[in-house]
């Protein structure tokens, strides 16, 4: 089955200060039961999480995961260092049997990094109000989700106001 790329110009206009740049390994056609991993760089430092949109538009959060974050014996397995390509799943994780696979729903998807300025590892991502019409609107509703989201600091104990930089790679799945 060929899938159709869902336009997601309207990404773009996203804020992306730190210049996040995402990459789909080995492109953006993947078949079902393939094995994917993600190139991400940045010109500045931040924590990644990739959330994935799928054919029939659930958003899920692939990375970092709760299972890898307790496997994790430091604070810092989803910190990308400027201008140095993060890799994920990582050569430890993939080691430790951790892999992506490609399944089900054939179709367009859309894969999405988020870089926060502050530590961040996991979003309680939102359930969708309604069923969104494609992902261009599924990313646009988590892009102005995200831009009301607080972040804790250790130091002051007070809840503040986050940067956020977003890079959009739609994909296909057969």
């Amino acid at each position: 089955m060929h899938a159709r790329l869902w336009s997601v110009q309207a990404a773009r206009g996203q804020s992306n200060s730190a210049g996040v740049s995402l990459q789909i390994l080995p492109g953006q056609t993947v078949t079902l039961g393939s094995k994917v991993s993600f190139g991400v760089t940045a010109r500045k430092a931040g924590y990644l999480i990739l959330v994935d949109i799928d054919a029939e538009g659930r958003m899920s959060q692939i990375f970092p995961t709760p299972e890898l974050l307790a496997q994790s014996d430091g604070r810092e397995i989803n910190l990308v260092k400027p201008g140095v390509e993060f890799v994920v799943p990582s050569p430890a994780a993939r080691q430790r049997g951790f892999e992506f696979v490609v399944a089900p729903p054939a179709g367009s998807a859309v894969m999405i990094a988020i870089l926060s300025e502050r530590r961040v590892q996991l979003l309680d991502l939102p359930d969708l109000p309604r069923k969104l019409q494609d992902q261009a609107a599924a990313l646009s509703y988590l892009s102005a989700w995200t831009s009301e989201l607080r972040v804790p600091d250790n130091a002051s104990r007070r809840l503040l106001p986050n940067n956020w930089s977003f890079d959009v790679k739609p994909y296909s799945i057969k």
